[in-house]
């Protein structure tokens, strides 16, 4: 169908040709040919890459990325970005001389054709391939990976990593997209397995694996003396002044040190061509290529000059160097057949020439609504009557999953109209001629478009973008806290029985040639205490190392005191909490059920949703079927899909016949909530207003009297809701958006309102005291901690203002089509701030925005920006919430030394919500002396860099500040005086005792199990002692024989057969979870018997316990202490463990 029927060879030039036709052509070609074509940008490239390498499995695309940052930056490239430019490199140096090889795709950017990299001889010579039963040297494998540049870690998180444990080699290899665990049996490798850096665990068994070079550069003795000396030579006595060179003798990595790469090779470094064969090549150069190289080469002699002014170590690196001329590149073609694609028809005859005449297919402009007929409707007339007119229709989806819906669409029209239909495979366009004039099939998105009788349409061009899936990890919402309080040393802690201590590491403490290893817990005084590990359930972590307040002494009166005047106020505090659910409990109100178009309503939601959003609507939906009121917060970072769980929870209740309010902080985030809610509800039967300051006078009147009506099913507005002169028809339910940046009195009219209607809490860092509710079971929490798919965290500095960093960073984001946030922490510094920014970079476009402009004036600041009008926006934190615009990647934020964690980590936010790499520079001004909070604070943020840190960066303010009365707004320090975990602790145990009907609060215990066993994990076994904390801290919260299987496979899984001691331990964690069930307080063992004591002396089958002891003809005994003594000789650590094992399990039957 699209056979060209032309001979390519006397071609000079395509004309004529669409973006969606050009990874037809390149298809095409490629049957016969190898093929480079040099793409206008990253998107360009990346979307041919898909859908090539989806439809066409016999093409061997290689896709080869330039650099993601500016010429001569003081970034680095991103590490996925080298990745995938190091593993095409390589495989193309061993394809180089193979004159055989056809069906290749090559594919670059204009800004990658200029980019050199290290030579063909370089990524042969560190390279290997490593196969499943294959005999070769684990040291050799070793050392080949320290060689080219990997970095030996303990465990195996990022690429570019390995680690060893004893006969396991973990390895997150370049140019993959999941690391591996390779099983040697001495030199001989057993098995290959990938393997999550997420969960450490292996799965899907391989047979062999590529690894790649680190980087385009190894930092090894030879290349830093390359370096050195031509370093030397350009810069001369000055090479001892400056930090570049400093840095690389010392063989340090630097944020930029790519742009060097040409001072650490000995020899020339290589271009893209020279990994090229030119036997039976043709090059194809993306439209108006000529002007595209021209501004390429002008903006690197631009960015190079800018750079040796402000820094004389750039002198070192020469353009060319590093960089392809334009008449370097363009003297290359010449070796090459090589073909240009014009946009547009050349009316003439020259046969070198070839006119496709294709077209772009805008449906709107071909389809059009009216009143009588919806657009779908046109859509499918407007197709039938093509197809009747002798034209071809190829409709086609992104999904499979998508394909059955698309037909169903048009089967009905199709049949009534005698038109037959097929589906078919899109490589059929190029193969074979079609057998049927109307089809159907599944690729990657293209640009729908018309060429040679056929209409090629997307379904995304006719219905907007299809749902993508995302991965999905999760994490325990009841394991969050303790994660984020890992304990290092240092660390103040608390003992339940000693109180506050500080963890001073880990000690193996030996007695008759019996190993334990325990935590050594200093305390006032320098006195000393050893727990044991396997009960480290009984400490909890106070704050880190900087936290100064002073330590317990050990046997004084003064912790249990402080401890029981704690449990007293959370004792009191926990009834009135309850009292205060217990009144939402006894409410009941109608049972809601979800509408029947529920399913068709979500259906319109473009992604698919993360399992965390799922289990969030899934428990909304539960609270509202029980027929009791829902208080639930919804914590989950910014663009993690919180707004879509409270569009359908708000589709749910307007559905039933009530009214729905979300309170926003700020007007611009009450304009994008209305922007997102109208959107979804624009052809429902479902009413959605605004009411913020931006609302007139006479408008806002006919909206409350519209509320009062009824007329208005979902009202988002501003704390101005809450004010008394609004009232509503009939509320079902609240929702409050970021309610951190509520005041006292608005959250006071919050819980006024609480008392008979459903609310929902949104927010990414919840304030202290909500997140203490939700924690302790008061208000239910669903966590959604699933970052959307390609989301990449943000890259932080915090830096001195510096001119020449921050023009990096703006031309950065200006150069790859993207917008910048600066953001100011006063409205009086924006004039100067404004100044600075444009004598910085004239070239680029500014507005302003904050809270003292005229609301029309601001409104257009905002949407000027938002449209793309304007490259920087300077603003206060006024956009702290509300302004979604994911083509803003970089934000520089003044002053930030005056802004709070919450702020920052809000702030930060705003940009990263697409799929570029985003990046955040918290500047301050020079030789500024920070405030010990400011650092804080700003050591935090820059610490708290992962996906989904909002709760981490809560529950840490909660640690340093206090959660404060939870039933007010009066603060205090309950929790500085036990730490914040065990205080949650108390405090959840607290609620449950009272729920479950008792004013008791049961202590935390461990029992003391003494068997004579060596318990401990060896460091031949697990060499890094925060890994061994991290399984010490695990094992200690396993509550049943699942939990230490698991634990057990685990292990074996990461670092092999579990060693005696090992099993030493998970054994002594079964007998542990055994006495806590039958309230066995301490097991003893020794040569002549078992002893067993009970809590409080107290076991609660009494009379079975006796009868148990004259059954047992005379070896069981009740000691006059009230200890139980079984006599039997033990002679060895088998006896003793069965021993007891079978005692337990007695006692636990009765």
């Amino acid at each position: 169908m699209f056979d060209f029927k032309t001979e390519f060879k006397d071609i000079n030039s395509i004309n004529g040709i669409r973006d969606g036709l050009i990874p037809f052509v390149l298809a095409y070609l490629t049957k016969k040919n190898n093929v480079f074509y040099i793409a206008m940008n990253d998107l360009e490239l990346s979307q041919i890459n898909r859908f090539i390498s989806s439809n066409f499995k016999e093409i061997n695309v290689y896709s080869i990325p330039s650099w993601d940052c500016l010429p001569f930056d003081v970034s680095s490239p991103n590490y996925n970005i080298i990745s995938e430019r190091v593993k095409t490199f390589t495989d193309m140096s061993f394809k180089l001389n193979d004159e055989s090889n056809n069906n290749n795709l090559f594919l670059t950017t204009i800004n990658g054709v200029f980019l050199k990299t290290a030579s063909v001889d370089f990524y042969k010579q560190n390279f290997i391939n490593i196969k499943k039963e294959k005999e070769i040297s684990f040291n050799n494998i070793r050392d080949f990976l320290i060689k080219i540049g990997y970095s030996r870690v303990q465990t195996v998180r990022e690429l570019g990593e390995f680690s060893i444990r004893g006969s396991i080699l973990d390895v997150f290899p370049i140019g993959h997209g999941k690391a591996f665990r390779i099983d040697f049996l001495g030199d001989y490798i057993d098995s290959i397995k990938e393997m999550d850096p997420l969960t450490q665990r292996s799965n899907l068994s391989i047979t062999e694996i590529d690894i790649y070079p680190s980087n385009e550069y190894l930092l090894n003795e030879k290349n830093i003396q390359n370096f050195r000396s031509k370093f030397r030579s350009v810069v001369g006595s000055k090479s001892l002044d400056s930090d570049i060179y400093e840095k690389i003798t010392s063989g340090i990595k630097f944020n930029g040190i790519e742009h060097f790469l040409p001072l650490m090779h000995q020899n020339s470094l290589c271009s893209i061509f020279d990994f090229l064969n030119k036997k039976n090549l043709i090059v194809l150069l993306t439209k108006n290529f000529s002007n595209l190289i021209s501004r390429r080469e002008e903006e690197i002699l631009s960015f190079s000059e800018d750079r040796i002014l402000n820094n004389e170590d750039y002198s070192s690196i020469k353009v060319e160097d590093l960089y392809l001329t334009k008449f370097e590149i363009e003297d290359k073609f010449n070796y090459f057949k090589t073909i240009k694609f014009n946009e547009f028809d050349i009316l003439d005859n020259e046969k070198s020439n070839l006119n496709l005449n294709s077209k772009p297919l805008i449906i709107d402009n071909f389809v059009k609504d009216d009143e009588h007929k919806n657009k779908v409707h046109n859509i499918i007339e407007f197709c039938i009557n093509e197809n009747k007119k002798g034209k071809k229709v190829l409709l086609v989806t992104e999904e499979q999953a998508r394909l059955k819906n698309l037909i169903n669409f048009f089967e009905e029209s199709l049949v009534n109209n005698n038109i037959k239909f097929e589906t078919i495979e899109i490589q059929n366009l190029i193969v074979d001629n079609l057998k049927l004039s109307f089809s159907f099939t599944v690729s990657p998105y293209l640009e729908s478009f018309y060429f040679n009788n056929q209409y090629v349409i997307f379904d995304r061009d006719l219905f907007g973008i299809p749902k993508q899936k995302k991965r999905s990890w999760r994490r325990k919402t009841e394991n969050f806290l303790k994660d984020v309080n890992s304990i290092d040393a240092g660390d103040l802690v608390a003992h339940i029985d000693h109180g506050i201590g500080r963890y001073d590491g880990l000690e193996k403490i030996s007695s008759n040639g019996i190993d334990h290893d325990c935590l050594r817990l200093i305390y006032y005084g320098g006195d000393k205490l050893y727990l044991p590990v396997e009960n480290m359930n009984l400490l909890s972590r106070v704050g880190d190392s900087s936290f100064s307040r002073e330590l317990d002494k050990l046997g004084a009166a003064s912790w249990q005191s402080r401890k029981a005047n704690v449990k007293k106020r959370i004792r009191d505090m926990a009834e009135k909490l309850i009292r205060v659910a217990a009144q939402r409990e006894v409410i009941n109100t109608d049972r809601i059920e979800i509408p029947k178009n529920y399913e068709e309503f979500s259906n319109k939601f473009p992604f698919e949703l993360t399992d965390d959003q799922e289990n969030a609507i899934n428990e909304i939906i539960s609270d509202f079927e029980v027929g009791k009121l829902m208080d639930r917060l919804i914590c989950g970072d910014v663009g993690f899909g919180k707004t879509e769980v409270a569009i359908r929870a708000s589709f749910i209740i307007a559905s039933a016949g009530y009214q729905v309010a979300l309170v926003a902080p700020t007007t611009i985030l009450v304009k994008q909530h209305y922007k997102s809610f109208f959107e979804r509800f624009k052809n429902t039967s479902i009413k959605v207003s605004a009411l913020s300051r931006m609302t007139n006078v006479s408008e806002r009147q006919s909206i409350k009297q519209d509320l009062i009506s009824g007329d208005i099913n979902i009202i988002i507005g501003t704390h101005a809701l809450l004010s008394n002169d609004v009232d509503f028809n009939n509320l079902g339910l609240l929702i409050i958006d970021e309610e951190q940046h509520f005041g006292v009195a608005q959250k006071e009219k919050i819980k006024e309102l609480q008392g008979n209607i459903h609310v929902l809490t949104l927010t990414a860092t919840p304030i202290p005291r909500t997140l203490q509710l939700s924690l302790s079971g008061i208000k239910k929490l669903s966590l959604i901690s699933t970052p959307p798919v390609n989301r990449l965290a943000i890259r932080t500095f915090v830096i001195e203002w510096d001119s020449v960093v921050l023009i990096d960073a703006l031309l950065r984001e200006k150069n790859r089509g993207g917008q910048i946030f600066v953001v100011c922490p006063r409205v009086k510094d924006i004039d100067s701030l404004y100044d600075r920014i444009n004598k910085m970079t004239p070239e680029l476009s500014i507005s302003v925005a904050h809270g003292q402009m005229k609301v029309n004036e601001l409104d257009k600041s905002i949407n000027d920006f938002s449209e793309g009008k304007v490259d920087i926006l300077i603003s206060t934190n006024i956009i702290e919430s509300g302004i979604d615009i994911p083509n803003a990647n970089t934000m520089i934020i003044h002053k930030s030394d005056m802004f709070g964690l919450s702020q920052l980590y809000q702030l930060r936010g705003r940009v990263g919500r697409g799929k570029q790499r985003a990046y955040t520079y918290f500047t301050i001004e020079k030789n500024k002396i920070l405030l010990k909070k400011s650092q804080q604070r700003l050591d935090v943020i820059k610490t708290l860099d992962n996906l989904g840190a909002g709760f981490s960066l809560a529950s840490y303010d909660m640690d340093i500040r206090g959660a404060g009365n939870l039933l007010g707004d009066e603060q205090s320090g309950q929790i500085k005086e036990v730490g914040v975990e065990l205080y949650q602790d108390m405090l959840k145990d607290a609620v449950n005792s009272f729920k479950n009907g008792s004013k008791q609060i049961e202590e935390v215990w461990s029992p003391s199990i003494s068997l004579g066993l060596s318990v401990l994990i060896p460091e031949n076994y697990v060499y890094d002692l925060s890994t061994r904390m991290s399984l010490y801290r695990k094992a200690g919260e396993l509550l049943n024989s699942d939990d230490i299987k698991n634990f057990s496979d685990e292990l074996f899984d990461r670092f092999g057969p579990p060693p005696s001691q090992v099993n030493n331990l998970l054994t002594t964690l079964m007998i542990k979870n055994k006495c806590l069930k039958c309230k066995i307080n301490f097991v003893d063992a020794g040569p002549k018997g078992l002893l067993l004591g009970f809590k409080n002396n107290f076991f609660k089958e009494t009379e079975k316990l006796i009868t148990l002891v004259n059954n047992s003809s005379g070896q069981l005994k009740i000691r006059p202490d009230q200890k139980l003594f079984f006599q039997k000789s033990l002679k060895t650590n088998e006896d003793k463990i069965e021993t007891a094992l079978s005692l337990i399990n007695q006692l636990e039957t009765l």
